[in-house]
C-alpha cells in the first residue's frame, strides 16, 4: 500500500510539472495580429475584419489549404507582374534621361553655332 502511495504521489508530481510546462506553450492557435494602423487607409480595419470573417467560417482545412494555395499563387501573378512592371519603369526612365541629355546637347549646338543670315 505504501508503494501505491509513492507511486500515485510521484505521478501526481509529474503530472503538476507537465501541466506548469503546458501552460508556457504558445497557444495553438495564436492570436491575429493586430491590423497596421494607417491614417491614409482607413477601411483596411474593415476589410481585414472581413477577411478573417471569411477564414474563421471556414471550418475544413482542406477549404483553408485550397485558399492558401489560390492566395500564394496571385501573390506570385502579382509579384511577376510588380517587377516586370519595374523593369518597364526603369526602361520608360532610361528613354526619357537620354532624350533629354539629346535635347539639352542639340539645344548646345545651336547656341553655339553662328546664326545664319
Amino acid at each position: 500500500m505504501a508503494d501505491f502511495q509513492e507511486q500515485l504521489q510521484r505521478l501526481q508530481e509529474q503530472l503538476q510539472r507537465a501541466q506548469a510546462r503546458a501552460n508556457e506553450l504558445p497557444p495553438l492557435v495564436p492570436e491575429p495580429p493586430p491590423p497596421p494602423v494607417d491614417a491614409e487607409t482607413p477601411d483596411w480595419a474593415d476589410e481585414r475584419a472581413q477577411i478573417e470573417a471569411r477564414v474563421r467560417s471556414q471550418t475544413l482545412v482542406t477549404e483553408l489549404q485550397a485558399q492558401l494555395i489560390e492566395a500564394l499563387l496571385e501573390n506570385a501573378r502579382l509579384r511577376r507582374a510588380l517587377e516586370e512592371e519595374r523593369q518597364n519603369h526603369a526602361r520608360t526612365r532610361e528613354g526619357l534621361i537620354t532624350a533629354l541629355g539629346d535635347a539639352l546637347d542639340t539645344l548646345k549646338q545651336r547656341r553655339r553655332s553662328p546664326k545664319s543670315p
